[in-house]
């Protein structure tokens, strides 16, 4: 684990690599707030023939979505295909891994970026935001009652928990012994807000149905190998000369070091922008390697600031 300091390391760092990803809060930008020297970061890896990549755990927006936000924070040459939310990885999931047939329903426990995506693969979905799952609690409600439609079942971020959501996925994740695939977008606790604001994440959301419903989930999101691979084989980066760029040691780093990014040198860059800080390095768990980056840095703008010098 090396602190990047000088220079000279900065521009071997970024010359060592062919290919970026990122993570986004807490790296790119704090909620709607870009973190600075990040677009001149951008313009220098586009300016030196880089590629790059973003990977989120935040499965509330769509790609479509993203566009539209990095969009509105100066971001150029960002493309659909560049972008790799969780929602966009569960969807690809029942497709390929679980070969759900086109048109069928799947059921959500999350926001709009879900829906969106489920529908852009062919899928019907249902729960999430409709709008009866405002109601208050009442035993007898109609969405209780288990959709024999439905597929299987996908859970993520959402600002809107009630027991009303928590109770109908209830119903699908225990129906036919728990038969229907259960797709969990990320293990994220928290993520950096605003105001250094520590929010819950939509990990908190997944894992408290596994613990009530006593089951398993296939992990669509980092450190899952299976959303590595996927968008190693859609971006075509090579494994040995990425670079895995995150604030998260759990995820982002664990995602990078897992999946074996940067060859024997390692490919994981942490930056203590978001949710890690410099104390929790000083805490870390030395036996368990897969949670040491191979390099960190206070983010991603004195990155640029030590390029400057």
């Amino acid at each position: 684990m090396h602190k990047v300091t000088t220079k000279e390391q900065a521009i071997e760092l970024l010359d060592s690599y062919d290919s970026f990803l990122f993570d986004c809060d807490g790296v790119i930008w704090l909620d709607n707030d870009l973190i600075p020297g990040v677009l001149e970061l951008i313009d220098h890896l586009k300016t030196t023939k880089k590629k790059y990549a973003f990977v989120t755990n935040n499965s509330s927006r769509s790609r479509e979505n993203y566009l539209s936000k990095f969009a509105k924070l100066g971001f150029s040459d960002v493309s659909k295909n560049m972008i790799f939310p969780t929602c966009y990885s569960a969807a690809l999931v029942l497709r390929e891994r679980f070969q759900i047939p086109e048109g069928s329903k799947v059921w959500v426990l999350g926001d709009g970026g879900i829906e969106e995506e489920l529908r852009e693969c062919g899928y019907i979905p249902v729960g999430g935001t409709d709008s009866r799952l405002d109601d208050e609690w009442d035993p007898d409600h109609e969405l209780l009652d288990v959709d024999p439609e439905v597929k299987a079942v996908v859970v993520g971020s959402t600002k809107k928990l009630n027991y009303l959501r928590i109770a109908t996925t209830v119903q699908y994740l225990l129906h036919d012994h728990k038969a229907l695939p259960f797709i969990g977008t990320n293990i994220d606790r928290t993520y950096p807000g605003p105001k250094g604001r520590i929010l819950p994440a939509g990990g908190s959301v997944v894992l408290f149905m596994k613990y009530t419903c006593d089951r398993d989930f296939v992990d669509v999101g980092k450190p899952s190998r299976v959303l590595l691979d996927a968008i190693l084989e859609l971006t075509n980066f090579e494994r040995d000369l990425t670079l895995m760029v995150g604030d998260t040691l759990y995820t982002d780093i664990k995602f990078g070091n897992d999946g074996e990014l940067g060859g024997d040198a390692g490919g994981t860059l942490l930056v203590l922008s978001g949710g890690t800080k410099a104390r929790d390095l000083e805490s870390l768990d030395d036996s368990d390697v897969s949670l040491q980056p191979s390099y960190y840095i206070e983010s991603l703008g004195h990155l640029v600031e030590l390029m400057r010098l």
